[in-house]
C-alpha cells in the first residue's frame, strides 16, 4: 500500500472531507435555517431534489468507476485505455437521454407525480433531471481519477469546494442577494462548476477517450456486462442511502425533511473515514486481484475493516457522549433527535466496517452475488419505512426511517459475510473486532449521562478528548491499527527539526 501513497491519499481525503463537514455544519445548523426562515418546505424541496439526483446519478453512470478499476490493468497492457473510457461513456449518455432528459422535457407533470411533487414544487422536475446528469458525469470522472490513484483531487472538489459554494449560496439567500426561486438553479450551477473541476483534473491526468470504443463485440460486451451487473447491485445501495430522505418527504411532508437532514448530517460525520478511503481501497483491491495476490487482497480488506470500525466508532462515541450538549446547541425546531442521530450513525459505522469485503466481492469473479445482497437491503428498507414511519403504521416518524435503514444494512452485512465464508472460507471480523466494540462501549456508557455547569462547547471538547485519549491508548496497547500508528509516527518525525 505504501508504494501507492495510500495513507497520504487517505489523510488528504480525510482533511478535505473534515473541512467540508465543518462548512456543512455551519451551513446546515446556522446559515440555511436562518436563510430559509420559516419556509422549511423550500429547504426540504432542495434537499429532496439533491437526494433524487444523488440516487439517479450513480445508477446512470452504469458501473463506470468499478469497470475502470477492474479492467485498467488488462487494458493498460493492451494500450486501449482510451477505448475503454469511450466504451464506458455510451451507456450513461444513452440512458440519461432516454430515461431522464426526454421524459422530464416532454412529460414533466407525469414525472412530478411519479416523484411525489405537488403544486409549485413541480417546477423542480427539470432541475432534478439536469442534476442527475451532472451527478452521473461527476461519478464517471471521479471514477477515472480513482483508477489513477488521484483521489485527493476529486475529494477536494466534491467535498470542500462544493460545501464552500453551498455556504456562499446560503449566505446570498439570507442576505437577499438571491431569491428563493433562484436558489435551486444556482444549486445546479454549483454542481456544474464542480464537474468542470473534475474534468480539468482528469485532463491534467492524461484522460483520453475514443468514442468508437473497444474493438470486438465480445470485449465490449464483457465490459458492459460487468458495468451493468455492478450498477444493478450498487444501485440498490445508492437507493438505500437516499430512500429515507425521499420516504420522509413523501410520508411526513417536505417541511419535516430539514429536521431529518440535520440528523443525517450529524450522523454522517461517522462516515468520513469510509468516504476518505473508499476510492483508495477499490483500486488497491483491483490491482491485488489482477496480479493474483490473494493474501494481499485479504490483508487490505482486514485493515479496512479494523480501521473503519475503530475510527468511525470513535467518532460515533464522541457524538454519543456529547448528545445532551449537542441537543442544546441545535436550533429549537431540530432538538430531540438524539436517538435518530445515533441510529443513523450506527448504520454508517457498520457500513464502513464492511467496505473491504463488499468491494472484494464486487471486484472478484463472484461479483454477481452483490446483486442479490444489495437488493435484499432495499427490499427490507422500503416496507420497513412504510411500516415504521407513518401514523397509520408504527408511527415512529423520523426514528422509523433511521431504524429501517439500520435494520436493512445489518441484515445485508450478515448475509454478505455468510457468502464470503461460503466462497473463500474467510471471516474478516475477529478478536480485534470485539476488542474495538468493548473499547467504544466503556466511555459511551460512562460519560453519556455526565453533566456540567460549563459551557456546552467546553463539555463537548472535554468528553470528546476523554474518548479520544481512551481509544488511542487501547488502540496503541492492543495494536488495533498499527498502520495508522506507523503513519502518525512518520508524520511526526517529518515535522520535527
Amino acid at each position: 500500500m505504501a508504494r501507492h501513497r495510500a495513507p497520504v491519499q487517505a489523510f488528504r481525503n480525510f482533511l478535505s472531507i473534515l473541512l467540508g463537514f465543518g462548512l456543512g455544519a455551519a451551513n446546515n445548523l446556522v446559515i440555511l435555517p436562518w436563510a430559509f426562515g420559516d419556509n422549511l418546505e423550500s429547504w426540504g424541496l432542495v434537499r429532496v431534489a439533491a437526494a433524487w439526483a444523488a440516487l439517479l446519478g450513480p445508477i446512470l453512470a452504469f458501473g463506470a468507476p468499478s469497470a475502470m478499476n477492474r479492467f485498467k490493468g488488462q487494458m493498460s497492457e493492451k494500450g486501449t485505455l482510451p477505448e475503454l473510457n469511450g466504451t464506458l461513456i455510451w451507456p450513461p449518455v444513452c440512458f440519461y437521454l432516454l430515461l431522464i432528459a426526454l421524459p422530464a422535457l416532454i412529460f414533466p407533470e407525469g414525472v412530478a407525480q411519479l416523484l411525489g411533487l405537488e403544486g409549485e414544487n413541480r417546477h423542480a422536475i427539470r432541475p432534478i433531471a439536469i442534476l442527475a446528469g451532472i451527478q452521473a458525469a461527476q461519478v464517471y470522472f471521479a471514477g477515472f481519477l480513482s483508477s489513477r490513484m488521484k483521489t485527493a483531487l476529486a475529494t477536494f472538489a466534491r467535498e470542500f469546494f462544493f460545501k464552500f459554494g453551498y455556504v456562499a449560496l446560503g449566505l446570498a439567500l439570507g442576505l437577499g442577494y438571491l431569491g428563493e426561486p433562484a436558489f435551486l438553479p444556482a444549486f445546479v450551477a454549483l454542481h456544474v462548476v464542480v464537474l468542470a473541476l473534475l474534468i480539468a483534473q482528469s485532463l491534467a491526468n492524461r484522460f483520453q477517450w475514443s468514442l468508437k470504443g473497444l474493438n470486438g463485440w465480445n470485449v465490449r460486451k464483457e465490459v458492459w456486462k460487468y458495468g451493468g451487473t455492478m450498477v444493478v447491485g450498487s444501485s440498490a445501495m445508492v437507493i438505500l442511502s437516499q430512500i429515507d430522505i425521499i420516504m420522509v418527504g413523501r410520508l411526513l411532508g417536505l417541511s419535516v425533511v430539514p429536521a431529518f437532514t440535520i440528523a443525517v448530517f450529524i450522523a454522517t460525520v461517522t462516515g468520513i473515514p469510509q468516504r476518505a478511503s473508499a476510492r483508495i481501497i477499490q483500486p488497491l483491491l483491483a490491482n491485488a486481484l489482477h496480479t493474483n495476490q490473494g493474501e494481499e487482497a485479504w490483508n487490505i480488506a482486514d485493515k479496512a475493516h479494523r480501521n473503519m470500525l475503530l475510527v468511525g466508532g470513535w467518532i460515533l462515541t464522541c457524538i454519543w457522549v456529547s448528545m445532551p450538549e449537542i441537543n442544546r446547541l441545535l436550533p429549537a425546531p431540530f432538538r430531540g433527535l438524539d436517538t435518530v442521530i445515533l441510529t443513523i450513525g450506527m448504520a454508517r459505522v457498520l457500513q464502513g466496517s464492511a467496505i473491504g469485503t463488499n468491494q472484494l466481492l464486487g471486484l472478484s469473479n463472484h461479483y454477481r452475488h452483490t446483486i442479490g445482497l444489495n437488493w435484499m437491503a432495499v427490499l427490507l428498507a422500503v416496507p420497513l419505512n412504510l411500516l415504521l414511519i407513518p401514523e397509520t403504521g408504527a408511527g415512529w416518524g423520523l426514528l422509523g426511517a433511521a431504524v429501517a435503514t439500520l435494520s436493512a444494512i445489518s441484515a445485508t452485512i450478515i448475509a454478505r459475510q455468510w457468502v464470503v465464508w461460503k466462497i473463500w472460507k474467510r471471516y474478516v471480523p475477529g478478536r480485534k473486532t470485539l476488542i474495538i466494540l468493548v473499547t467504544l462501549l466503556i466511555p459511551g456508557l460512562t460519560l453519556c449521562s455526565l453533566g456540567s455547569e460549563l459551557p456546552d462547547i467546553l463539555v463537548i471538547l472535554a468528553k470528546s478528548g476523554t474518548v479520544t485519549a481512551w481509544v488511542g491508548f487501547v488502540a496503541w496497547q492492543w495494536k488495533l491499527s498499527p498502520e495508522a500508528l506507523d503513519f502518525a509516527q512518520r508524520k511526526w518525525a517529518a515535522l520535527r527539526p
